[in-house]
């Protein structure tokens, strides 16, 4: 048997080659399904043939009034070229428009929720800049979570939960959302309840019960977030008309010219062992200075990403179509869990889209989004060891993330535990004058986001004995997160098996593409 197998691992902005153990069992995405040939006339398709209920044209006329909501560019990761959202909203405009519909009646907001406000050339990357030149900023407009004036409250479900979403919904003759799916956490009832809610309600479902790492949030069935999401949709629904346009991304990530190199490696083929021009290409490649592999990063890659579903109509029924595809395109199935799972992780998240990659982002990241890539059961057992491997960067956004930062060096030594810590801090960091005033003016992420990325990554922190930060270039910084810091890939996996045992077994999950694991 050969003493160890190499293989490609995501190391921050880099890609590195590392040894593992033979024994390794190493997970794959599923191959990319095959995309809409032909978008505007699949739109097109789903516009005329809606889902349980009536195509647009009966439903308006000339003097009705229209809000078009979107995701923001927060997903997918990495951002797309030729965003299908924006080729939506364009048919979208088309047919308003042969109505009879003046561009005063319609409003395009951004669903941002508690994420940051964008501006007009960062919506240019999903709008495209044409429709940002011919709607202006007056009929182009970011959500606020926070202003009474732009809020109202349609009252409470039968367990008490307040529902406040954006005037404009209730307003408007008809709410026209267009999403794209990117993970099963997404879509539904939490378009419109999350994308164009106000914090008064967000608050009652993003909470440690919801957020853990026994009931996955990519599992609608089991989370009870989603289950909180649904009882409040049928609120909406008696008050608004939905109708809900969703799309599902295949994982094609690597565009043109990458994909002929890394996509056969993404999917697991060995014929393609890494060559010396490509290991001196990546080592090149690594020398660059962060901040311009930051830079490429946001400003010049964009995914491959291709539409593969395009649906239409009734919220509820929509969806259930949305996930059918969803899941055949990101689940794979696995037989068992892992003593010691590895994850590369680079440095994308989606609150870093456009932005800076923290501390508290690489925590969430880790043990929030990529340990609860599952159905089920999750992939690392009770107990087990995470190995991750990024460099653990210390910086902060000033503008971006202020909240963050403040949380990262004022109260993080005295909050650490997940459920105190949200207990404690959600409620005054909401009512911040500073930060409501950086949420609704600066960009800034609204003051509880950096506290529900801290909350939710700790919550799955119970659920393991250790993450051990592999390649960690500042150990202080891994120690803050409650991770383990190690000086290298090699020396993080004798550190994994210290802890779990000489013949536990060890997983590496190849990420990306992001793929879930129903692990049987």
């Amino acid at each position: 048997m050969a003493r160890y197998l190499e293989e490609f691992i995501f190391y921050g902005d880099d890609i590195r080659i590392e040894r593992f153990d033979p024994e390794t069992r190493i997970l794959y995405a599923n191959p990319p399904l095959t995309p809409i040939s032909d978008y505007r006339s699949a739109i097109a398709a789903a516009l005329d043939n809606p889902v349980h209920a009536r195509p647009l044209e009966m439903q308006l006329t000339s003097s009705s009034r229209v809000t078009i909501a979107f995701d923001d560019p927060c997903l997918p990761i990495p951002l797309m070229y030729g965003d299908i959202r924006g080729i939506i909203i364009e048919e979208l405009l088309h047919r308003l428009f042969g109505l009879g519909i003046k561009r005063e009646q319609i409003q395009l907001i951004c669903a941002n929720g508690l994420h940051r406000k964008w501006t007009l050339d960062e919506l240019a990357v999903i709008l495209g800049r044409k429709m940002i030149n011919e709607l202006g900023p007056g009929r182009i407009t970011c959500h606020d979570a926070t202003n009474a004036n732009d809020l109202i409250s349609l009252g409470f479900t039968p367990a008490g939960h307040e529902v406040e979403i954006n005037r404009l919904a209730v307003k408007s003759d008809i709410v026209i959302y267009v999403n794209v799916n990117f993970t099963s956490m997404n879509g539904g009832w939490k378009s419109v309840l999350v994308g164009l809610g106000s914090w008064r309600s967000i608050r009652h479902h993003h909470t440690p019960r919801e957020w853990n790492l026994n009931q996955s949030i990519m599992d609608p069935g089991t989370n009870p977030m989603h289950a909180i999401l649904r009882e409040m949709g049928t609120i909406v629904r008696s008050h608004c008309n939905v109708f809900q346009i969703e799309t599902v991304l295949n994982n094609r990530i690597w565009p043109g010219p990458l994909e002929g190199l890394l996509a056969p490696i993404s999917r697991g083929d060995r014929a393609r062992a890494p060559g010396i021009a490509t290991r001196s290409a990546l080592t090149m490649a690594s020398l660059a200075p962060q901040g311009l592999k930051r830079y490429i990063r946001n400003n010049l890659f964009r995914s491959g990403y291709q539409a593969c579903s395009i649906s239409a109509g009734d919220v509820d029924a929509v969806h259930e179509r949305t996930l059918d595809t969803l899941f055949r395109q990101q689940n794979v199935k696995v037989d068992e869990q892992a003593d010691i799972l590895i994850f590369g992780v680079p440095n994308l998240s989606p609150y870093s889209s456009l932005s800076m990659f923290n501390p508290i982002l690489l925590r969430s990241l880790v043990m929030g989004y990529l340990a609860g890539l599952f159905r089920g059961r999750p992939l690392v057992k009770k107990g087990g060891v995470i190995v991750a491997y990024n460099p653990g960067i210390n910086k902060f956004h000033p503008r971006h993330h202020p909240s963050y930062r403040d949380f990262w060096e004022n109260d993080l030594a005295e909050h650490g535990d997940p459920v105190e810590c949200w207990e404690a801090l959600a409620e005054p960091y909401a009512e911040n004058p500073r930060y409501i005033k950086q949420y609704r003016d600066e960009y800034a992420y609204h003051g509880t986001h950096g506290l529900i990325n801290w909350m939710w990554s700790g919550m799955g922190m119970k659920h393991v004995s250790d993450v051990i930060l592999a390649g960690a270039t500042d150990p202080e910084t891994a120690k803050k997160i409650g991770f383990t810091p190690a000086a290298d890939f090699a020396g993080a996996l004798s550190m994994a098996k210290e802890r779990a045992g000489r013949n536990a077994s060890m997983t590496y999950q190849f990420i990306p593409p992001l793929f879930c694991v129903d692990v049987g």
